[in-house]
């Protein structure tokens, strides 16, 4: 068995670039982008989060997967402005899927040039979700004011994840972030706001205490674990596969939100024999 031997190209004005230079520059990161993320299904593996600046909301650099293939957003864009803007225009106070749709824009020139595969994904706005899309988010466009995302650090006591369940907000329970299990989970957004709440709460019970170990080293958590998460708060058996995202999120918040009062053992001393019966025995002696 052989490894791959290691190649280091130096580039220099004037130099032609051969065949093997040119297979060296190609092969390298998308062999790395497959052998780190080979478990990874399709979906977000990384980037595209959220930034609120003084002129809108962000949405970052960041990683596609699908089909196989990886798909790079490599500016920050300004997601208020991309609305305006958007082609064709939307309709106020109407609900849209940010999907990410994958193209195929393979040209004749393409093919003329050697090239067999040329695809690109993009962000559409759409009333409905179009087969074989991504998705990012769900938002209610309104015209007289910008996009707002879930407040993560509990503003309501009562119900510290109320953000996430409101349509006037951007909506993240649904968006299509991969995991190296295979599958997609939730947007780090949401466990930014789980992972806040565990560091803020007074006594952390050894399960939430694992969860928010899991939260800190990775960021995020596979949907089989929320759920063996929560069956295991609650004493039952995992929950079913097709659970909806917002009635497992539902379930998490209630299991983070109960009072962990820890069990303190306290070795039982023997009771003590009544007295008349002592001295009793005492006179028979």
């Amino acid at each position: 068995m052989d490894f791959r031997e290691y190649t280091e190209i130096v580039f220099k004005a004037g130099d032609i670039l051969s065949v093997q230079m040119l297979e060296e520059t190609y092969r390298y990161p998308r062999e790395f982008l497959q052998l780190s993320h080979a478990n990874f299904g399709d979906g977000i593996v990384v980037g595209l989060d959220f930034e609120t600046k003084d002129d809108g909301v962000y949405l970052t650099p960041g990683i596609v997967k699908f089909d196989g293939k990886y798909y790079f957003l490599p500016k920050i864009v300004n997601l208020d402005s991309w609305l305006k803007h958007h082609k064709p225009a939307l309709t106020s106070s109407a609900e849209y899927f940010l999907c990410m749709i994958c193209e195929d824009v393979l040209s004749d020139n393409d093919q003329a040039s050697g090239i067999k595969v040329h695809s690109r994904m993009i962000l559409r706005a759409e009333k409905e979700r179009p087969a074989d899309s991504l998705l990012l988010a769900k938002y209610k466009f309104r015209t007289d004011t910008g996009i707002r995302l879930p407040d993560i650090e509990i503003p309501n006591e009562n119900n510290p994840f109320e953000d996430f369940f409101q349509s006037g907000l951007l909506q993240l329970l649904e968006c299509d972030y991969a995991h190296s299990q295979g599958q997609t989970t939730y947007h780090p957004l949401v466990f930014r706001a789980i992972k806040n709440y565990l560091e803020k709460k007074t006594s952390l019970s050894p399960y939430d205490f694992s969860l928010l170990i899991e939260l800190q080293n990775h960021g995020i958590v596979s949907i089989n674990s929320l759920m063996a998460y929560v069956a295991v708060n609650k004493g039952s058996s995992l929950m079913t596969p097709n659970v909806t995202r917002e009635h497992l999120l539902q379930e998490v918040v209630e299991c983070i939100k109960k009072i962990y009062v820890p069990f303190i053992y306290q070795e039982q001393k023997p009771e003590q024999e009544p007295i008349t019966k002592r001295k009793r025995e005492s006179k028979m002696i």
